[in-house]
């Protein structure tokens, strides 16, 4: 089967956003994804678990294509993210390290990925044949009816390489200017009190809020079924908040990240890239790794989220310390993004008690939410 077969197969099963990271065994379906789909295309591979499980709460029917050896980067966001909350996620995935791989380095850990999907709990098909398109539909389809990711294993054989190259387009540079005098100055805020700062602001604006403690002190400071707690999946946050940004341009969507995770994460140019108008997250930078016992990150007093920010392409930008600098940011930034606030505070977590819903109980509700529009 070709590219046209994959892709009406995928329309057929009503696949409406599609973010991908190429294999060059499969050349052409690669150029064809973003032609055919709403497309957001990653520089890493978990990062599409993250957007995969935002554009499905928003509504949407994602799907991840990739070259297998991908998967690699991916388990821990699909455990706990995909399976801990129970969403769907099919994965259309190149297979490579087969008997006629000629790169060693794809062998150790391809070769043997159906029996570590398995030990994983994540469920595959193999596709051998060159007449399969009807298997990837039932194996989309699957997905979406157990709310369970499943993966695709394409392997070489069964694809036809129709010579399709697309059109890349040409470099057009995006003009940039950017005049920066660092102004760091002691904080003056903890996370719960700049969590509380931003509640006190917000009506019916999403919140996404990272993992660990913060979710936890979300909760306290002001439950609500538009508050979406993360409870797992590391670097995940901002990419669960471009995809609700991308499918529900009508919400403005606020990302409480942190910056440990932000620092891990490869996401910035991704946001930047897709450009969500809706979308502003807030760099919650403590200088440690608070949900963990606060030990010292990387960097603390020499990386700096903001320039980070700037530099893979934010529209806005802003480093803040006061309750008033704060509010000023997230008025400016108000459908003018995608925004980043470089939000430096005070390191130590407040004594707040656990969030006293399971994790379906925190997707049924935001879905219900965002299904009931603003």
């Amino acid at each position: 089967m070709d590219e046209r077969q994959i892709i009406a197969e995928l329309k057929h099963q009503g696949i409406d956003l599609v973010s991908s990271i190429p294999c060059d065994k499969a050349k052409g379906l690669f150029f064809a994804l973003p032609e055919q789909f709403r497309h957001i295309g990653l520089t890493r591979e978990e990062d599409g678990v993250g957007i995969s499980a935002g554009a499905y709460l928003a509504g949407a029917r994602p799907l991840i294509a990739l070259q297998s050896s991908g998967l690699g980067n991916m388990l821990n966001a699909i455990l706990s993210l995909t399976v801990t909350y129970h969403l769907p996620l099919p994965i259309l995935a190149s297979w490579r390290g087969g008997e006629t791989e000629t790169i060693p380095a794809q062998i150790p850990f391809n070769r043997p990925l159906p029996k570590i999907l398995a030990a994983a709990g994540i469920g595959y098909t193999i596709l051998a044949g060159p007449d399969n398109a009807g298997a990837i539909g039932e194996a989309v389809s699957g997905a979406y009816r157990e709310k369970l990711p499943h993966v695709i294993l394409l392997s070489p054989d069964c694809i036809c390489e129709t010579g399709y190259t697309g059109n890349p387009s040409a470099h057009s540079p995006h003009p940039f200017a950017f005049c920066y005098e660092r102004d760091w100055h002691t904080p003056v805020m903890t996370r719960f009190d700049a969590i509380r700062a931003v509640t006190d602001l917000i009506d019916d604006e999403i919140l996404i809020s990272n993992i660990g403690v913060p979710s936890k002190e979300l909760n306290a400071a002001r439950d609500r079924p538009e508050n979406f707690y993360m409870l797992g999946s590391y670097t995940q946050a901002s990419a669960i908040g471009l995809g609700i940004a991308k499918v529900r341009p009508d919400r403005r969507v606020i990302v409480l990240d942190g910056d440990g995770s932000l620092l891990g994460s490869s996401n910035l140019p991704v946001i930047a890239a897709a450009a969500p108008k809706n979308l502003t997250v807030i760099g919650l930078d403590n200088g440690v790794f608070g949900s963990t016992g606060s030990q010292p990150r990387p960097g603390v007093d020499t990386a700096d989220l903001r320039l980070m920010a700037a530099g893979a392409g934010f529209e806005q930008t802003f480093t803040v310390h006061e309750p008033w600098e704060l509010e000023a940011a997230l008025r400016a930034s108000a459908r003018t993004g995608p925004s980043f606030i470089h939000l430096r505070i005070l390191p130590g977590n407040s004594t707040v008690p656990n969030i006293p819903l399971s994790p379906a109980q925190i997707r049924d509700r935001f879905m219900g939410a965002l299904a009931r529009g603003p």
